[in-house]
């Protein structure tokens, strides 16, 4: 598999009144075409702000990201986010919602409908194309989320611990979901977690980022075959090696 996406040396810092941060230090990563790459770390490890990085939204301080040898100057469709924060627009309905980004960018309504109901059938929402926001469960925004992250037909998709604030039965229900979603129409994935187990269900290969200032301090191939099994020897024997590298708590 090619490379699609590179971060060479990626550093950053906030600079206050109160004096500088020093957030990101020597961030060297690379991503292969159709990878589910997940981050794992710590709460205040840099790793959303290093996704925004990637997704164009943030600068660094130094360094650069490269997507297919071009650098990464600022936003772009080819760049999807599925953000921690669900952020439909709430007077907008679930297929209004999806064709958002695509109408902004001028496509053709009778073109961005048939994308959104196809995309909709994708994410398993068929029937509710005219619910709004506040009549939706916490899992099902979160798909109206990934479909709207689908609809620019980006090359990579950027998740930002997208399902850290469901309960655990429809967590697990959605790493399920986007699995299959994954399977079906193969995108590069970076997923960014805080859950060990979260990160052997659903990655390629995991990263494990320290705290502050944030850095890449190990790696780990996930070669388990999918559908994974929370209670395989293999998938608790990962989880374990990974645990006793992070400063998560199992």
């Amino acid at each position: 598999m090619k490379e699609i996406i590179k971060c060479e040396n990626l550093c950053k810092t906030f600079f206050t009144e109160d004096g500088e941060e020093e957030v990101l230090r020597n961030i060297n990563l690379s991503v292969k075409e159709n990878e589910f790459l997940v981050i794992l770390g710590p709460g205040q490890c840099g790793k959303t702000i290093l996704l925004n990085i990637i997704a164009g939204l943030e600068t660094a301080t130094s360094g650069r990201v490269l997507l297919e040898g071009e650098e990464v100057k600022g936003p772009s469709p080819e760049r999807g986010m599925v953000f921690q924060r669900i952020a439909l627009m709430p007077w907008k309905t679930v297929i209004d919602n999806i064709e958002l980004g695509p109408r902004l960018r001028g496509v053709p309504k009778k073109t961005r409908r048939k994308e959104a109901l196809e995309l909709i059938n994708m994410v398993g929402l068929n029937g509710f194309e005219k619910a709004y926001p506040h009549e939706l469960s916490g899992g099902m925004k979160q798909r109206v989320g990934i479909a709207r992250a689908y609809a620019s037909n980006p090359k990579i998709l950027l998740m930002d611990e997208p399902f850290g604030h469901l309960d655990a039965q429809t967590r697990y229900y959605m790493e399920e979901e986007i699995l299959r979603i994954w399977e079906q129409d193969k995108r590069t994935v970076i997923f960014v977690t805080n859950n060990i187990e979260e990160a052997v269900y659903l990655g390629d290969r995991v990263l494990i980022m320290s705290k502050l200032p944030g850095t890449i301090k190990d790696e780990h191939q996930i070669p388990m075959e999918r559908p994974r099994d929370y209670t395989d020897q293999a998938f608790l024997e990962y989880r374990q090696e990974i645990s006793e590298q992070t400063e998560l708590a199992l």
